[in-house]
This record gives structure tokens, C-alpha cells and sequence, in this order.
């Protein structure tokens, strides 16, 4: 009995000791080399993404999302600006540049209770997942950056004739 609970108690601390170091490779990523993108342009901001190693990243794709907290009443609102993708010339890289004048376009319901609500406002971009370079994105000052990691389904699924 007591050699079973020292196995057991083996396997448990070998386990842990090799998703530790593997946890650690995938956040141990060199820091990219920001100093070859551009300065940002007089009233804008850089951001910079850095992403995780993935095991097949092919797989996986990044949603840039850029806005910022405005009062909102209970329509749906969405900020009216654009994305642009600009080469890094000499490079072969790319960086986004987003432009707003910070107007948002809106539904327009009648709300039955006049009260204004703190909200992200944002406008997002879909772009491919890379790890092995940042995600550089020069937005107006005032606007924040965020972003969300998405992973393809395996699950193949059938569509419908009609």
C-alpha cells in the first residue's frame, strides 16, 4: 500500500513539474523588437499585442478590438471608424492603423427610461494569429485597444438544402 501512494505520489510531481515547463515556454516568448514600426503619429497612441505560442495557429485567429467608454442610452451602438492595414516597409510586416473621430452610429428606439449607461463602444478587425510577431495598432488617443483569441471548431457540420 505505502508503495502505491509513493508511485502515485511520483507520477503526480513528474506531472506537474513537465506542464510547469511547458506552461513556462509558452509565456517565456522573446520580446519582439518594437523599435523597426514607426512612432505614433502626432494624437494617436501604439498598442502592442503579444501572443502565446500555439501548437497549430493556423487554427486560431485575433479579433483587435478599438474603442473607448461613452454614456449610452438602451439603443445599440457601434463606433463609426475604419481600419487600415499598412506594410512595414523593408520588412515584409504589417501594423493597423485605426482612425475615428470618436462618433458612434446608433439605433434609434425609444427608450422608455432616459438614463445613459457607461459602455465600450468599439469597432474589430479579424486578423491571423502569429506568435512569432507582434500586433502593432496605432489608434487615436482616448481609445483603448483590446483583443480576443478565437479557435476553430473540429466539428464539421452539414448545411441544409433548401
Amino acid at each position: 500500500m505505502k508503495l502505491l501512494l509513493n508511485i502515485a505520489l511520483g507520477l503526480i510531481a513528474t506531472t506537474s513539474l513537465c506542464f510547469a515547463q511547458n506552461k513556462q515556454k509558452l509565456n517565456t516568448q522573446p520580446k519582439q523588437n518594437l523599435e523597426i514600426y514607426p512612432k505614433a503619429k502626432e494624437g494617436f497612441q501604439r498598442f502592442v499585442i503579444q501572443l502565446p505560442a500555439q501548437k497549430n495557429e493556423e487554427g486560431y485567429k485575433v479579433e483587435i478590438i478599438v474603442g473607448k467608454m461613452m454614456k449610452v442610452d438602451c439603443n445599440q451602438h457601434g463606433m463609426i471608424g475604419s481600419f487600415e492595414e499598412k506594410d512595414l516597409k523593408g520588412w515584409g510586416y504589417t501594423y493597423f492603423e485605426y482612425t475615428s473621430k470618436g462618433e458612434m452610429r446608433s439605433t434609434l428606439m425609444g427608450c422608455p427610461d432616459k438614463v445613459l449607461r457607461d459602455k465600450f463602444i468599439s469597432n474589430t478587425e479579424l486578423t491571423r494569429y502569429n506568435s512569432k510577431l507582434p500586433i502593432v495598432v496605432y489608434a487615436p488617443k482616448g481609445f483603448q485597444v483590446r483583443y480576443k483569441i478565437w479557435e476553430r471548431s473540429q466539428k464539421e457540420q452539414n448545411a441544409v438544402i433548401k
